[in-house]
C-alpha cells in the first residue's frame, strides 16, 4: 500500500458501539490502521489512527462532532506528505499536520478489513456503500463530488472499490481493474448477519462460495474470473487443515484441534449435501457427481486433502470423517485403475476414461493422493487403498523417472504443460522438454516413505534417498540469502539447462521451504514391538529414543564420504537394521569397536546387528562408492553418470539443445571399474565435494545448487567394439530390444522401435570378470546371441572372440590391495591431531605407509586382519579438511605391487563449525 492515500465510504449506522472499525488494515495491533466511527473518547468522534508500535504509538487524527445514527454518512481519509485529514460529508473534520506515517510503513497487512477490528472489538452495525481505495489523496473537490455519485469526478478507487451490490453469495467484488475481491463473515452478535455461511464451520483463504462451486450445479472450472471460476480450492483448505493438526500433535493447542474438526463437519457436508443454497440445487452430492468434480484439471485438485480426514476420525471416533476421506476418490478414471494396475496415467483422446479428464494428468495433483489412500488404509483395513498407493507408485518409479529422481515434461505431440506426466517409460524423449517439478519430488518420496511402513521394501528407501540427494538437496540454491527462499520451481533435466532460484508463489515455493526442515524425518523408524531400530539414510544427527533409553549419534559427511559412525548411548538388547544400497556394488563393511564384522551384505537390503549394547559401543560403516552409468529406459545411449548415490552432472551447455558425447569402454579393465581411468576423481570444493573428470570436461554432484550451466545426461558414442586400446574394427552394434516401446504416441518417434543396448553394453553388464576365461565366455555368449539375431555374421562373432582371447594383457587390472582405511580429526591436548588407521583386510601381509601434511609413518609385514594407527600431531589449534594417503605394498609372483589410496577427512577449529 503506498501514500499518499485516500479512503472514501458511505456508511448507514443503525448503533455506533466505542471503537468498532469502518475499517482495519494491518498485521496485528501493534502494526495497523483504522476508523472508527466513534472513538471511546470524550464527544465519542470518530477516529482515524495510524501505528507501527500498538496503541501508544498512535498518529490520530480526530473529528470534531460524534457521527448521526440511522442516516447516511460519508466518510474519507486523505494522507499526503505530513498532513492527513479527515472529511464527513465533504467537509474537513479533523487534521493533523505531524503524520510521519504513512500506509506503506505497514508492510503487507495481512488483515484487510471493513467493518472488523483488529483488538476484538465489536463488529460495526451498519450499511456500507462505495468503499473506494486510491492511490492518491483526493482534493477536497474531489471527495465532495463523490457524495453525489458512485464515482463522482474520479474513476473509482484505483486500488480497490467494492460496491456492495451482491444479492447474495459470500464475495464481495472490487469494481477496479485488480480483481481484489473480498470475503463476507458473519457478524459477532447484534444485528443482522452480513454473511449466512451455506454450512456451519467454515473456515479458509477464499470464500465458501469459491469451493462449493467446484460441485454440482455450477461445475466451475479452472480460470481467473473471480466470480465463475476456482483454483484448486481443496488443495487449500488442506494446507490449513494440515497446520492445525500439526500445531494439535505438536504443541497440544487444544484451540486448533477444535477448529480443524469444525472444518472437517464443514467439509462433510460441503461433499455430501453440497451447495443447497443455490438456486439450481437438485440434491445431495453422489458418487458419480464426485467422479466428475475431481476429474477437473486444477480447479479439482486437491492435494493431500484425503489424509486429513482419517486422522480426524482417529482423534474423535466419528465415522462421518473416515467417509469424508473416500469422498475423494476419483473413482471414474485413476482409483480403479490403480487398484487393478492399469497405467492410465496419460491416455489418448479416444482412450481417455473420464468425461472431462485430461489426456496428460497433472502429476502433482494426484500424487499427494494416493498419501492420502494409504491414510484410508490405515484407518480402515480396506486393501484395495494400499494396492492403488502401491501400484501408482510402480507407474512413476521407474516407469517414469528421471536420473535425479523427478517425473513430469513433456514430448513431441504433447501439449506444453511440463508439470503433466509424460508417457509410460519415456525417460530420453522428454528430457529435452524440461520438467521434473520439484514438488512432485517432495510428496513422490513422501509416498516412498509412507509405502515402507507397510511394505519394508528398500527399494522404497532407495527412491527415497535418490530423490531426497539430488534433487531436494538441489532445489535450494547455495548462497545465504534471507530475503527469498532460493528455491527451485522446476529442475529441467535438458542438455546444458540452468536451474532458477527464488520462487514465492508457487506450490514448489511452499513446499521447497519445508523440504529443508525434514531432512531428519526419515533417518530412523523403529518397530511397532520397540525391538528393532532401522537406520534407513547416512545422515550426522542424533537420536534420543527415551522409552528405550538410547541415544544413538551418527557423524559422518556423507554423501562427501562413503563412511559413517554410529554411536550407541544406553544398555541392552536392540537389534539395529542398517540399510544396504542398492548402489553399493562394492561391498559393505561393518565394524563395532573397532572388530570387523563377517556379515553378508546384498545391495538392496537391510543388515540386522543385534546385540546386548552398552554405553560408548560404535558401529563403524564403509560402502565405497563407485562409478555407474544408468541407461535410459527408452534409449539405451542416452545415459547418466552416478558416484554412489549422487548424480554427476557435466559442467557446460553443449548448445542447441545437443548431448555431450562419451566414449568409455576403451578404458575399462576386466573388473569394469570406470573410476581407474575412464571417469577419474580429480579434487574436491573447498566444500568438500569430489569433482570428477572425463573427456576434458569436469563433473560434480547434482545437489551443488547455482546456476551454472550443466548436463545431467550425455550420449555413449561407441561405434566399434574395442577390448581396451585394440580396435576389432567390427561396428558395435545393437540389439533390437523393440525401443522405444511407447503405450502413448510420441510425435516422429516410431513406437514399437529397434533400439536397445549395444553389444558392449550386454557383455560389460556383466562386469566384473574374475578371470580373463569369464570374460571370454561372457564375449562369446554375447558374440553367439547377435548371430542368432542375424546381428553378426559368423565371421564377425569369430573376429570379435578372437581379438577377446588376446587382449588378456590389455584388461588386466592394475593389481591392488584390500586395505580398509579411517581418517578422522580431534583434539588431544589442546592440539588438533588427524588420527589414520588402516586394517590390512587382504590375505597377505602388507607394508602400510600412512602420510598425512603433518607427518607420516611406515609399517612393515602387517598381518592380515591387523591394523596400523598413527595421530599425527597438526601442532595448531585447527586444521583444514584435507586427505590422507594410505599406500600398500605387497608381493605378487615375486614382484612388489603397490597401490595407494586416498581418503578424507574434515576440518576441525578455526572456522570449521567443529569444536
Amino acid at each position: 500500500m503506498a501514500s499518499p492515500l485516500s479512503n472514501e465510504v458511505g456508511s448507514a449506522a443503525a448503533s455506533i458501539q466505542n471503537w468498532s472499525r469502518l475499517f482495519d488494515f494491518g498485521q496485528n495491533t501493534t502494526v495497523n490502521m483504522f476508523l472508527t466511527p466513534r472513538a471511546g473518547v470524550t464527544g465519542n468522534v470518530p477516529r482515524f489512527a495510524i501505528t507501527v508500535s500498538g496503541s501508544g504509538g498512535e498518529q490520530r487524527i480526530d473529528g470534531t462532532a460524534a457521527l448521526p445514527t440511522n442516516q447516511w454518512v460519508h466518510l474519507a481519509v486523505t494522507l499526503t506528505q505530513r498532513t492527513g485529514t479527515l472529511y464527513v460529508n465533504g467537509q474537513k473534520a479533523g487534521q493533523n499536520t505531524a503524520m510521519t506515517l504513512s500506509p506503506a510503513d505497514l508492510g503487507n497487512p495481512g488483515n484487510r478489513w471493513i467493518g472488523r477490528s483488529q483488538y476484538g472489538d465489536a463488529y460495526l452495525d451498519a450499511t456500507v456503500d462505495e468503499f473506494h481505495i486510491f492511490d492518491r489523496a483526493l482534493s477536497q473537490q474531489e471527495i465532495q463530488s463523490l457524495l453525489d455519485s458512485a464515482a463522482g469526478s474520479t474513476s473509482g478507487g484505483s486500488i480497490a472499490w467494492y460496491r456492495f451490490e451482491e444479492a447474495d453469495g459470500s464475495t464481495i467484488r472490487d469494481a477496479s481493474p485488480n480483481g481484489r475481491d473480498g470475503g463476507i463473515v458473519a457478524s459477532q452478535s447484534g444485528g443482522g448477519a452480513l454473511w449466512v455461511p451455506t454450512h456451519p464451520g467454515y473456515l479458509g483463504a477464499i470464500p465458501e462460495d469459491a469451493v462449493l462451486r467446484l460441485g454440482p450445479p455450477r461445475w466451475a472450472v479452472y480460470g481467473g474470473d473471480l466470480s465463475t471460476n476456482t483454483w484448486a480450492p481443496w488443495y487449500t483448505q488442506h494446507k490449513i487443515m494440515r497446520g492445525l493438526l500439526d500445531a494439535y500433535y505438536h504443541t497440544d493447542n487444544q484451540k486448533a484441534l477444535d477448529v480443524v474438526v469444525r472444518m472437517a463437519e464443514w467439509a462433510h457436508l460441503a461433499l455430501t449435501i453440497g451447495d443447497k443454497n443455490h438456486p439450481a440445487y437438485t440434491g445431495p452430492i453422489t458418487r458419480d457427481n464426485l467422479n466428475y468434480m475431481w476429474d477437473l484439471y486444477i480447479a479439482g485438485e486437491t492435494g493431500g486433502a484425503n489424509e486429513v480426514f482419517p486422522e480426524i476420525y482417529a482423534l474423535t471416533g466419528e465415522a462421518k470423517h473416515l467417509d469424508t476421506a473416500k469422498r475423494f476418490d476419483n473413482r471414474e478414471s485413476l482409483f480403479d485403475a490403480c487398484v487393478e494396475n492399469r497405467d492410465i496415467l496419460v491416455t489418448t483422446p479416444q482412450t481417455r476414461p473420464g468425461r472431462r479428464r485430461p489426456e496428460r494428468l497433472h502429476a502433482n495433483s494426484h500424487v499427494p493422493q494416493f498419501i492420502g489412500y494409504l491414510r484410508v488404509y490405515e484407518h480402515s483395513g480396506e486393501q484395495d487403498y494400499l494396492q492403488a498407493a502401491k501400484n501408482f507408485f510402480g507407474m512413476v518409479v521407474p516407469h517414469r523417472m528421471y536420473a535425479n529422481g523427478g517425473t513430469g515434461g513433456n514430448y513431441p505431440g504433447s501439449n506444453n504443460n511440463t508439470e503433466l506426466f509424460q508417457n509410460r517409460d519415456n525417460i530420453a524423449n522428454s528430457i529435452a522438454q524440461g520438467g521434473a517439478e520439484t514438488c512432485t519430488t517432495y510428496n513422490l518420496i513422501k509416498l516412498a516413505r509412507n509405502l515402507f511402513f507397510h511394505e519394508h521394501d528398500p527399494a522404497y528407501m532407495d527412491y527415497y534417498e535418490r530423490g531426497l540427494i539430488n534433487q531436494i538437496a538441489g532445489s535450494r540454491a547455495d548462497s545465504t540469502s534471507v530475503s527469498s527462499p532460493q528455491v527451485t520451481y522446476f529442475q529441467p533435466l535438458t542438455p546444458g539447462a540452468t536451474r532458477s532460484y527464488g520462487n514465492t508463489g508457487t506450490c514448489c515455493g511452499g513446499t521447497g521451504m519445508e523440504n529443508h526442515t525434514k531432512y531428519q524425518e526419515t533417518i530412523y523408524f523403529k518397530s511397532a514391538d520397540g525391538g528393532t531400530l532401522w537406520v534407513n539414510l547416512y545422515v550426522s544427527s542424533t537420536l534420543t529414543w527415551a522409552e528405550k533409553g538410547f541415544t544413538i549419534t551418527q557423524q559422518t559427511t556423507y554423501p562427501r564420504e562413503d563412511r559413517t559412525r554410529l554411536t550407541v548411548q544406553g544398555s541392552g538388547p536392540l537389534a539395529i537394521k542398517l540399510r544396504v544400497p542398492a548402489w553399493a556394488r562394492k561391498g559393505f563393511f561393518v565394524t563395532i569397536n573397532g572388530a570387523a564384522q563377517d556379515v553378508t551384505a546384498t545391495p538392496g537390503s537391510y543388515l540386522t546387528l543385534s546385540r546386548a549394547w552398552n554405553p560408548g559401543d560404535t558401529i563403524e560403516i564403509r560402502m565405497p562408492f563407485s562409478i555407474r552409468i544408468e541407461r535410459a529406459l527408452d534409449r539405451a545411449d542416452t545415459q547418466s553418470i552416478f558416484w554412489g548415490p549422487i548424480l554427476l552432472q557435466i559442467l557446460g551447455n553443449p548448445g542447441a539443445g545437443n548431448y555431450r558425447e562419451l566414449s568409455l569402454y576403451r578404458h575399462l579393465k576386466r573388473d569394469g571399474d570406470y573410476s581407474r581411468a575412464a571417469i577419474t576423481d580429480t579434487s574436491t570444493t573447498a566444500a568438500g565435494d569430489h569433482l570428477f573428470t572425463t573427456h576434458g570436461f569436469t563433473l560434480r554432484p547434482y545437489y551443488i545448487a547455482d546456476t551454472q550451466a550443466a548436463s545431467s545426461y550425455f550420449r555413449r558414442v561407441e561405434p566399434t567394439i574395442v577390448f581396451g586400446s585394440v580396435d576389432t574394427g567390427v561396428p558395435n552394434r545393437k540389439r533390437n530390444d523393440g525401443l522405444p516401446n511407447y503405450d502413448i504416441p510420441v510425435t516422429g518417434v516410431p513406437s514399437p522401435g529397434t533400439d536397445g543396448p549395444t553389444f558392449l553394453d550386454l557383455v560389460w553388464d556383466r562386469a566384473p570378470f574374475a578371470t580373463h576365461g569369464q570374460f571370454v565366455s561372457t564375449v562369446t555368449q554375447t558374440a553367439e546371441a547377435f548371430v542368432a539375431a542375424g546381428t553378426f555374421t559368423a565371421a564377425e562373432k569369430d573376429l570379435v572372440v578372437s581379438y577377446a582371447a588376446r587382449s588378456n594383457r590389455e584388461l588386466e587390472p592394475a593389481p591392488t590391495w584390500k586395505v580398509e582405511v579411517q581418517a578422522r580429526t580431534r583434539f588431544i591436548g589442546p592440539n588438533a591431531h588427524v588420527s589414520v588407521t588402516a586394517r590390512n583386510a587382504d590375505d597377505v601381509p602388507l607394508t602400510i605407509e600412512l602420510s598425512t601434511p603433518y607427518g607420516s609413518r611406515t609399517v612393515a609385514d602387517v598381518a592380515p586382519g591387523k591394523a596400523v594407527y598413527q595421530a599425527f600431531n597438526a601442532r595448531v589449534t585447527s586444521v583444514p579438511a584435507g586427505t590422507a594417503t594410505v599406500r600398500a605394498t605387497g608381493t605378487v609372483d615375486g614382484g612388489s605391487v603397490t597401490a595407494q589410496t586416498e581418503t578424507p577427512y574434515e576440518a576441525i577449529g578455526g572456522d570449521s563449525g567443529r569444536p
